[in-house]
């Protein structure tokens, strides 16, 4: 009898000692949304709402500093600081197979409105880069450079789907230049009535390698964002650890969003599910319910029945509770997988081909591009399936390059590139390493 006592006093104090760790997670959490929630007062910007776009540009050629929010801080300024012009001719830099001479690229450059409109496409703002490039082409004097406006402005209708407005615009062209304007491509999908592109203004958050108390700085950029746009990309494809902390805050940070009935894409969730069933055992609990409470929302978000199912009765096993039941999330939630780099398999092994997006981190990317460049000189990248690239990745593409370079007897060409792509990587200098051929339209 004494014996049953005293393992019973033991189970006790153990069952006490893991409320107590328990509790002192869920404090923890608490502490730094706590700290999130007051820096946020003390520094967010004003929400905009579809509205405020039209009246504020309305009557006057929208600025830079006042519509681009997003370019406040991703890129590392000091690579720009120190990119110099290469001692080139133009028409060298273009390649040649361009139509457009490369003095009219080089006067392009003295434009500041077209850099401006490419920096603003790269970073989502599909309708003011819009406004821009058709306020530039109709009514502003571009000199040598006019050619390569209106391609710009061609290139985005194509880009964005826009078979009327391409229309439209190619009869402006008619009419200006008394010569043939581009053609639609015949192989893009039909439009239907109206056209609303979706991952390109879709703000794109992505997740460090873990998933722990060090992602706030991600979650603040969640909370803004969702501020701004009732769409978000959330990428949890670099994601390697996670631990109870990161996944208490990613799962409040993610019921809000549901409340809010945000549209969410998750790239990377089915990864991410099984980095947080490695650190789960049937049967053991552990200091905080979160990291099973998150794996149990993902799935419902993801609309995985019978996986939450399952689990819900793992839980259910493990804290002796009830098993949460299945709903269906209200917002519009979809799932995807990290980008690939798809090659042709009928084109020449000697050509490295892109993704049509360039977004988040490209470490792999790079990487595949130094094991072509080591294979294959010159090392030839093939955009004809580029459309865009983000502004933020095309500073990390520019550092991720420069080395590879660097090596001795090594040429970069950028071919078949749009003219969005080409003016954006001319005011990011990724034309100082590498030479750069636009598509024929």
């Amino acid at each position: 009898m004494i014996t049953g006592f005293h393992d019973s006093e033991v189970f006790s104090n153990s069952v006490i000692a893991q409320r107590h760790v328990a509790r002192a997670t869920e404090r923890k959490i608490d502490a730094i949304e706590f700290e999130m929630s007051r820096d946020i007062v003390k520094t967010r910007p004003p929400a905009f709402t579809k509205t405020d776009f039209p009246k504020k540009n309305e009557g006057k050629k929208p600025s830079l500093s006042e519509n681009t929010q997003p370019l406040t801080s991703p890129v590392p300024v000091a690579y720009f600081q120190t990119t110099l012009p290469m001692p080139m001719p133009s028409d060298y830099l273009l390649g040649h197979n361009t139509e457009i001479p490369g003095s009219a690229l080089a006067y392009s450059e003295s434009v500041p409105v077209l850099e401006e409109a490419a920096i603003l496409f790269a970073s989502g703002q599909n309708t003011v880069a819009e406004q821009m490039l058709d306020a530039a082409v109709h009514h502003q004097h571009l000199g040598m450079a006019t050619e390569i406006g209106w391609q710009m402005l061609f290139d985005l209708y194509r880009i964005t789907n826009n078979q009327h407005k391409f229309e439209s615009l190619s009869l402006d062209y008619a009419n200006k230049f008394e010569t043939s304007p581009p053609l639609w491509p015949e192989n893009m999908p039909q439009p239907e009535a109206e056209t609303h592109p979706k991952d390109a203004s879709r703000p794109s958050i992505l997740f460090p390698v873990k998933l722990d108390a060090t992602i706030v700085k991600v979650l603040e950029k969640i909370n803004t964002a969702s501020a701004k746009s009732p769409s978000l990309r959330l990428d949890f494809s670099k994601i390697k650890e996670v631990d109870p902390v990161g996944c208490g805050l990613l799962l409040r940070t993610l019921k809000n969003l549901k409340k809010t009935e945000h549209d969410l894409m998750l790239v990377g969730a089915q990864s991410l599910t099984d980095k947080i069933r490695a650190i789960l055992q049937v049967g053991r609990r552990d200091e905080t319910e979160a990291p099973w409470l998150l794996l149990l929302e993902i799935l419902q978000l993801l609309h995985f029945e019978k996986a939450f199912e399952e689990t819900s009765i793992d839980y259910c096993i493990t804290f002796e509770v009830s098993p949460p039941s299945f709903e269906a999330p209200k917002n519009n939630v979809t799932d995807a997988f990290p980008e690939l780099l798809h090659e042709d398999e009928e084109a020449p092994s000697d050509r490295f081909f892109m993704p049509a997006t360039v977004e988040g981190s490209v470490d792999a990317l790079v990487k595949k591009i130094a094991e072509q460049a080591a294979l294959h000189q010159p090392l030839i990248i093939d955009c004809s399936k580029l459309d865009r690239v983000e502004f933020s990745a095309s500073a990390e593409l520019l550092n991720g390059l420069a080395p590879i370079f660097g090596k001795p007897s090594v040429t970069i060409r950028f071919e078949e590139v749009n003219y969005l792509v080409m003016m954006l990587f001319n005011a990011m200098g990724l034309k100082n390493i590498a030479s750069i051929s636009l598509r024929k339209h």
